[in-house]
C-alpha cells in the first residue's frame, strides 16, 4: 500500500513537469523510481535500467496528454518538431542500446553525473547553451541526436535541452515547451520501438508493472495541471524548485 502513495506521488510530479515545463516527466520518474528499487530491495542489479524504461513508457501517455493540449492551444512549431524528428528517433536508438550494454554500476555513476549536469542547466537557465548558441545553430542535427541519445539513456523527455535550443529558433518560451513536450514523445515512442528490437523481454523482465500502471493515471492528471499552471505561473520559479530538488536527489543516489 506504501508503494501506491509513493508512485502516485512520483507520477503526479513528473506529469507538471511534462505539462508546464516540457521535460517529459521522466527527470522525475526515474530517480524516484530508482530511490524507491533501491531503499525496498526491488530489481537488484537492474534498479535504473527499470526505472528507465518504465519511465519511457509513462512518458508516452503523460507526453500525448500534454503534447494533445497543447497543439489544441496553437502553441506547438510543428515544422520545428518535423524537422528534427529523425534525429532524436536516431538518438534514441542509440541511448537505448548503450542501456542494454552497459553495467549497471557504471550507468548509475553516469546517471548520476549528467542528472546533476542537467539539473544546473535548468538551475542556470541555460546559459552555457544560449550563451554559445550560435554554435549550437551550425549543428542543430547532431544538437538533436545527442538530445535523443542522453534522453533514452535517463529516461527523460528531452525538454531539459530542448528547450532553450528551441526557444532561440521560436522566439516564445510557451512554444518552446510545448514543441519540447512533442519531441519528447517522439524519443519516448523511439525508445520503445528499439526496447522491443533489442530484446523483447524487456517487457517482462524490466519493467515495473505496479508502478507503471499507478503512474500512467497519476501522470496524466499531473499533465492536466502542469498545463493549467503554465497559464498562471512563472515557469521559471517553479523549475529553480525543481533543479534544486534534482541536485539533491543526484547526490543522494551518487553517494549510495
Amino acid at each position: 500500500m506504501e508503494h501506491i502513495y509513493i508512485y502516485t506521488f512520483i507520477g503526479f510530479l513528473g506529469g507538471i513537469t511534462a505539462g508546464m515545463l516540457g521535460l517529459g516527466g521522466g527527470i522525475i520518474f526515474v530517480p524516484g523510481l530508482m530511490i524507491v528499487h533501491k531503499y525496498y530491495g526491488l530489481f537488484a542489479s537492474y534498479e535504473l535500467q527499470v526505472a528507465v524504461y518504465t519511465s519511457l513508457i509513462s512518458i508516452i501517455f503523460a507526453g500525448s496528454t500534454s503534447s494533445i493540449l497543447h497543439y489544441k492551444n496553437g502553441l506547438i512549431d510543428m515544422n520545428i518538431v518535423q524537422k528534427y524528428s529523425l534525429y532524436v528517433c536516431f538518438g534514441s536508438f542509440f541511448g537505448i542500446y548503450i542501456l542494454e550494454h552497459v553495467s549497471s554500476a557504471s550507468l548509475e555513476l553516469v546517471y548520476s553525473i549528467i542528472l546533476i549536469f542537467l539539473a544546473l542547466l535548468l538551475l542556470s537557465d541555460a546559459r552555457v547553451i544560449k550563451n554559445n548558441i550560435r554554435y549550437f545553430n551550425k549543428a542543430g542535427n547532431l544538437y538533436f541526436f545527442a538530445n535523443g541519445s542522453i534522453s533514452s539513456l535517463m529516461g527523460i523527455g528531452g525538454g531539459t535541452l530542448s528547450v532553450p535550443y528551441l526557444s532561440f529558433l521560436i522566439n516564445d518560451i510557451k512554444k518552446s515547451i510545448a514543441s519540447a513536450s512533442a519531441i519528447g514523445l517522439i524519443i519516448a515512442i523511439s525508445s520503445l520501438l528499439c526496447m522491443f528490437l533489442l530484446n523483447s523481454s524487456i517487457f517482462s523482465e524490466k519493467i515495473n508493472n505496479i508502478a507503471l500502471l499507478i503512474l500512467i493515471p497519476s501522470s496524466i492528471l499531473g499533465s492536466y495541471t502542469g498545463v493549467y499552471l503554465l497559464k498562471v505561473l512563472n515557469p521559471g520559479k517553479v523549475k529553480n524548485i525543481f533543479s534544486s530538488l534534482l541536485i539533491v536527489v543526484a547526490i543522494y543516489l551518487l553517494l549510495d
